[in-house]
């Protein structure tokens, strides 16, 4: 297959190539990362329903209770910070548009996932929960948790514009690899599909919640297909920057 090098500067002094390593790098931790998701939510099960559950799980594994609340996708969303970083460089050339909005939503919705996690702050709740010593204080601490799960990244408005920013992303940056021959059929139909599903399901999990749990089971394999071709595409295009 014949590979387009993106840029032209870029590629003949290779600055960039550190960068499409690390995106490379980045797409495979997500792969892991989004597999041992999986694995945890199935052995963990579903989350507590209140606060004071929360609490308790808190004081028997900080640890357990940090995976419990979704821990593991803040690292995944995290990754795409590193993962679109060279994965702009590489596709800017083919559709600069689509990659600079894409990859602006993407960024935004990192930011405001990450601000929206409550798993922090319902250790510092739980901590201060079980050395209270009154009903009133350990009323108003289940009360303050109560408020930072409605504020977390499934329940707030961030949690929603985050969710359209980064499927939004997902699917533009798909796009825009449309007819880059640095980029499979697979790596570009994976993503469409991945992040659409993913982004219907958000858009309808409000309103119908079994039909959008229906559509994310669907779209998860997908995910893991774009996240491992992404990887291999982008670790193919740096051997062919360095023997050039």
């Amino acid at each position: 297959m014949n590979m387009d090098l993106p840029g032209n500067g870029y590629f003949e002094n290779k600055n960039i190539l550190p960068l499409i390593r690390v995106s490379g790098i980045a797409a495979l931790l997500q792969l892991i990362v989004i597999t041992v998701g999986i694995v945890i939510t199935a052995g963990l099960g579903p989350k507590p329903d209140s606060a004071y559950e929360y609490y308790v799980m808190m004081q028997e594994s900080k640890f357990i209770g940090l995976l419990t609340d979704d821990f593991y996708s803040i690292i995944l969303v995290s990754l795409y910070l590193f993962t679109f970083s060279g994965l702009f460089f590489v596709v800017m050339k083919n559709n600069f548009s689509l990659s600079i909005f894409a990859t602006l939503l993407t960024f935004t919705a990192v930011i405001l996932c990450i601000s929206s996690h409550s798993g922090f702050s319902l250790m510092h709740l739980s901590d201060l929960y079980w050395v209270a010593t009154d009903e009133t204080t350990k009323s108003g601490l289940i009360a303050a948790g109560e408020a930072v799960i409605a504020q977390n990244i499934w329940n707030s408005s961030s949690a929603f514009f985050s969710g359209i920013f980064l499927q939004g992303g997902g699917v533009l940056i798909s796009a825009a690899m449309l007819g880059d021959k640095n980029f499979r059929k697979l790596t570009i139909f994976s993503g469409f599909i991945a992040n659409g599903l993913d982004l219907v399901q958000h858009l309808v999990h409000y309103f119908a919640p079994s039909p959008a749990e229906i559509i994310l089971y669907i779209a998860g394999p997908f995910y893991i297909i774009w996240f491992l071709m992404l990887s291999l595409d982008l670790f193919k295009l740096v051997k062919l920057i360095k023997s050039h």
